[in-house]
């Protein structure tokens, strides 16, 4: 059954995300992994980037720092926290997808 919807590209996707999910209140943690996920400054030290290792550990990168010395916990529990944070945020489908695309990203680069 083709779809009436228009074809969002994945800027428009992202700004979405990053507006929808400014408005909810989650923990300090969360909100830098989701701010580094989306791109955004969203905490003070910023994750600049994330990595996922071979044994499914979650460690980040802040701002300033050489080396992934801040361990952020389990990317399985990432992927649950982003679904379970997207019916708050009123997150659709393409919106879920968007996030766990990019933890697909974080997890090919090792």
């Amino acid at each position: 059954m083709p779809s009436n919807a228009p074809i969002r590209e994945p800027s428009q996707i992202r700004n979405a995300c990053v507006r929808k999910l400014r408005t909810v209140k989650v923990s300090e943690k969360f909100q830098a992994i989701l701010g580094c996920i989306l791109g955004t400054d969203w905490t003070t030290p910023r994750l600049v980037e994330l990595v996922i290792t071979p044994d499914g550990h979650l460690l980040g990168r802040c701002d300033g720092q050489a080396s992934f010395d801040a361990f952020l916990g389990d990317a399985a529990d990432l992927i649950r926290n982003i679904h379970g944070i997207a019916p708050v945020a009123g997150l659709d489908g393409d919106k879920i997808g968007y996030m766990v695309a990019k933890v697909a990203e974080i997890k090919r680069q090792r």
